[in-house]
């Protein structure tokens, strides 16, 4: 039926999940296949390399392209194969908070915008996980955009039962209670502002509390600058666990008291929606689109640099009840709004709608146009 295309397709990933359930529905219809400039390991028996665009088997339809960060062979693959584009936008990050670590991924995100604006008079419509995402898209020049959230598996989580070793791991941690921050250590993340704020949660409110950070580790420069920085306040052994399995993600969402992020820039933030969906009060800096994606089910803070008004906040959602019990309650059902279940069949609505509007391009079922 369709056929997507990314830049980099990873296990864990929350735009590949979302294009690998897009797929399945497809698939529903017709043939449907991925295609991504990097796969990596893990990934191969999903998604196909960038050098087999030019035989893929829905050349007749436009292509469903995911915009994520600026990549010539990609833009160039799309230039010299592509007529018709489906654009799903899921931000770019800032390119000034890369330069310091990786300036050539800072170039990638500043021509990524360049490629977008090129592209645009070859996009049928186009498609944005957030109203944040929305609005940047009509700065470039974008007119109709319809939004529709990024189809976050929620319910995968509730598949897998959870790592009995890491519930183990995380018994030997101690008694005290579990902050849990998910997230790529990547610049705009901004994991310093949560290491800083769990520090004097540890000296002023909470001294057996502990830190699980779950992410993959981007770019080493950046990664030892925070276990430094780590050090530098005064974190009491906070737990670096890398990428983790399902099932031991799952064991520490079961095991964590709070979610913190303090991210500066996110276009929809899916692990917010993974904690409320299971039940972990959340707290979040109101930055980018982190506030639509929550709504009124976490507690946002205005000032994530100040570390002393995050530990205060975190402090009390661990220990006021009733303030738990609201924001689990409210986060459980924001998260149902958000899930696959609801957001992945109204996505292909949008695809659906958008083919049949192209007069010149009847859909007729599986296989191609009339």
């Amino acid at each position: 039926m369709w056929d997507q295309l990314l830049v980099g397709a990873a296990p864990g990933d929350a735009i590949t999940r979302n294009a690998v359930l897009l797929r399945a529905a497809f698939e529903e219809l017709g043939p449907a296949d991925i295609y991504a400039q990097h796969v990596e390991p893990g990934m191969e028996d999903q998604v196909l390399p960038l050098d087999r665009l030019e035989r893929r088997r829905n050349s007749a339809r436009p292509l469903v392209f995911h915009a994520s960060i600026g990549s010539w062979p990609v833009f160039r693959a799309i230039d010299e194969l592509e007529r018709e584009l489906v654009l799903v936008y899921h931000n770019f990050s800032p390119p000034e908070y890369f330069a310091p670590f990786a300036p050539d991924v800072a170039d990638d995100l500043i021509r990524g915008r360049w490629e977008l604006a090129r592209i645009r008079e070859r996009v049928r419509f186009a498609v944005a996980d957030s109203e944040y995402n929305a609005e940047e898209l009509r700065q470039l020049g974008y007119g109709d955009v319809t939004v529709v959230a990024p189809t976050p598996d929620i319910e995968r989580l509730d598949r897998v039962t959870p790592d009995v070793p890491m519930l183990r791991r995380i018994n030997g941690w101690g008694p005290g209670p579990l902050v849990l921050c998910v997230a790529q250590q990547l610049p705009h993340k901004r994991v310093e502002r949560v290491l800083a704020a769990v520090a004097v949660l540890q000296q002023e409110y909470l001294p057996d509390a502990r830190l699980a950070f779950v992410g993959v580790d981007r770019f080493a420069t950046y990664s030892r600058s925070l276990r430094a920085f780590a050090r530098t306040v005064g974190l009491r052994e906070p737990h670096f666990l890398g990428r983790v399995s399902d099932a031991e993600l799952g064991a520490l969402y079961l095991r964590a008291q709070a979610f913190l992020t303090l991210s500066e820039h996110e276009g929809f933030c899916v692990p917010v929606v993974e904690a409320m969906a299971l039940g972990v009060p959340v707290v979040a800096s109101a930055r980018a689109a982190i506030p639509s994606t929550v709504a009124d089910a976490a507690v946002l803070v205005d000032d994530p640099d100040d570390p002393v008004l995050v530990a205060g906040v975190l402090a009390e959602v661990l220990t006021d009840p009733t303030l738990r019990w609201v924001l689990v309650g409210r986060g459980v059902g924001r998260a149902r709004r958000l899930a696959a279940a609801t957001s992945l069949p109204e996505l292909v609505d949008v695809f659906v709608a958008g083919a049949h509007a192209d007069a010149t391009a009847p859909l007729t079922g599986p296989g191609g146009r009339a």
